[in-house]
């Protein structure tokens, strides 16, 4: 079984942002890429129901466990960290032991003032592992 989390984090260009999945379960796990890309990180404006209404707008990197939703009809993505990049064209694998975790960073560099819901997932083809975040970038 694996958990994904991810966590972000302001910087003084952008937003760093970090998918960790973990291998909660007692087997290892592999993780099978069709290409070097190991992750993808989408950001869509957030809507009411995704926005911490507790704190100011900083950067809240608050975790949204209800990750179901994150690609909603009719949102289209502000920023896609696969776009207009290119990534080498092997096939690869990793394989996570149990108890084990790997990380895949990414930075988006610039981004527009507002409330976004960021979604991290592995690009990895057996496997549907991601998580959210809501995030304000003031």
């Amino acid at each position: 079984m694996l958990d994904a989390t991810l966590a972000t984090a302001a910087t003084d260009d952008g937003l760093t942002l970090s998918l960790r999945i973990e291998n909660a379960g007692s087997t290892p796990v592999t993780l099978d890429f069709r290409t070097g890309q190991r992750a993808e990180f989408t950001a869509y404006p957030a809507d009411e129901k995704d926005i911490d209404t507790g704190g100011e707008g900083a950067d809240t990197g608050r975790e949204d466990t209800d990750w179901e939703d994150t690609d909603r009809e009719g949102a289209d993505p502000v920023w896609r960290y696969g776009a207009n990049r290119m990534f080498t064209q092997a096939l690869g694998s990793e394989t996570v032991a149990p108890g084990e975790a790997v990380a895949y960073e990414a930075t988006w560099r610039g981004p527009p003032s507002g409330t976004y819901r960021v979604v991290g997932e592995a690009t990895a083809t057996d496997r549907d592992v991601r998580a959210a975040a809501v995030v304000t970038v003031a």
